[in-house]
């Protein structure tokens, strides 16, 4: 048992899914809205800005991966709140040139390890911290030869990292990079590629057409294959092996196409590569102590706001730890060195 809530959707229709997910999320959701909308109110968006800005992503996406559209639209539904709100939730990233935001973002960390005989994924998810506490892991079961996946998410955002039904798991990084443009929202993209069945699977769905911008996917598979796909607006690229990632492009023709690498994702992506050679986690337990590092700067692992921060500060919202072979998976509701993990029953889901 576990005391983060886990709601359970089932059937082929997605929307049907999306319904359940919003209906059993619905005060969260509403808690994690009503945030939003006053980071947007506070820069100065309004309603009718947003439906301006975001329509040609909303096409893009509806034309590109309307089964993730249909997901969302009941999940506003099911909640019900607006559904262009909740759009431009999952379309934050891409929001930057409305809020006039930085573009370099220093969000999640995550690595992937091969043991003898088993596969570990760890994954911290850096946001904004006035989203704390608004957590909850979605299962969806959507059978007809799609894969039942799990999930620990932003209670308004669509499912993007976890484990699959055929074996695969997936960890996501915020990337940026200069072909960014109006496209299929990145989290629409995460959560199409979180049903990946093996590796090609996985990378022809993280290259998914039309995408706004890119993403580093972090992947691993039952029987030890990891690697990763790093993405683009319009390119990709795939890194072979397993190890860490933050938020700069690890392969060099990418990341030309990028900033430099800001100084809390090279720190952390240093801290990482340090822990992974020193301790070689090959247990849940360990892994889970390499997610509750604090010993880089200027940003640790494990991020908390810090004294006097405001909610548009950063911080680590949870983490996860999935064992691949044995479908297992442990989720932290808050930052991994003051909650503990606790595993989510996975019983008779996969």
């Amino acid at each position: 048992m576990t005391d983060i809530r886990v709601v359970m959707a089932e059937g082929r229709d997605p929307a049907a899914r999306g319904r359940q997910i919003g209906r059993g999320l619905g005060d969260l959701i509403e808690g994690s809205i009503a945030f939003y909308t006053g980071y947007l109110e506070r820069r100065g968006v309004r309603a009718e800005d947003l439906r301006e800005f975001l329509a040609p992503h909303l096409a893009a996406a509806q034309a590109n991966l309307p089964s993730e559209v249909a997901l969302l639209r009941g999940m506003a539904e099911g909640a019900m709140v607006p559904f262009g709100l909740l759009f431009a939730v999952n379309a934050f990233e891409e929001l930057d040139p409305l809020v006039r935001r930085p573009a370099v973002r220093d969000r999640c960390s995550s690595f992937s390890v091969r043991a003898p005989d088993h596969t570990l994924l760890g994954h911290n998810e850096q946001w904004l911290a006035g989203d704390l506490g608004n957590i909850a892991v979605v299962i969806e079961r959507p059978g007809a030869g799609e894969p039942a996946v799990v999930s620990p998410t932003v209670v308004c955002c669509l499912p993007s990292v976890g484990l699959n039904e055929h074996g695969g798991s997936q960890a996501i990084q915020s990337l940026v990079a200069n072909d960014d443009g109006v496209g299929v929202p990145r989290v629409l993209v995460s959560r199409h590629a979180l049903a990946a069945s093996e590796r090609l699977d996985a990378v022809r769905r993280a290259g998914a057409p039309g995408r706004a911008g890119g993403y580093a996917h972090v992947f691993a598979f039952e029987g030890g294959e990891a690697f990763m796909v790093e993405t683009t607006a319009k390119r990709s690229s795939v890194l072979e092996g397993p190890g860490p990632h933050t938020n700069h492009y690890l392969d060099p023709d990418l990341a030309t196409l990028a900033p430099e690498p800001s100084g809390g994702s090279q720190a952390r992506y240093d801290r990482l590569i340090t822990l992974l050679e020193e301790r070689r986690p090959a247990t849940p337990p360990e892994a889970m102590d390499v997610l509750r590092d604090h010993e880089s700067a200027p940003q640790p692992i494990c991020l908390h706001p810090a004294e006097g921060d405001d909610d548009d500060a950063e911080a680590v919202l949870f983490s996860m730890v999935c064992h691949v072979e044995s479908r297992r998976m442990w989720v932290a509701a808050g930052p991994p060195c003051t909650h503990p993990f606790e595993e989510i029953d996975l019983s008779g889901v996969m």
